[in-house]
């Protein structure tokens, strides 16, 4: 493999990556929208709960989670506090993603 060959994997890689990344950002929303707690939400909490989703998902079928994710949480003011709060709400829908579309579970990343 040459290195034009392994450019365009690099390439496809982050791609791939963008291409899941917004739909399972925004399949996050979409599900806690049918969460009874969605009309009591702020849009800091609802972005700050949809992105690790999508980073987790992006992450458990093996593609790169950008900085971008982290950055995103940060411009709503989220915080180690909130995530932590969220947790629990964060993986299961991390869970239910992976499992609607027929992939294997998937877990959080290593940290």
């Amino acid at each position: 493999m040459d290195r034009f060959d392994q450019l365009l994997i690099v390439i496809a890689v982050a791609v791939a990556s963008d291409l899941v990344a917004s739909p399972a950002h925004e399949l996050a929303h979409e599900m806690f929208h049918r969460d009874e707690r969605r009309a009591q939400m702020i849009k800091r909490l609802r972005e700050t709960k949809a992105e690790p989703v999508s980073a987790v998902v992006r992450s458990g079928i093996a593609l790169k989670t950008a900085p971008a994710a982290q950055d995103y949480i940060q411009l709503y003011e989220g915080d180690a506090k909130l995530l932590t709060e969220n947790l629990e709400h964060i993986q299961q829908t991390s869970t239910r993603i992976p499992n609607a579309i027929g992939a294997e579970e998937i877990s959080a990343p290593p940290a």
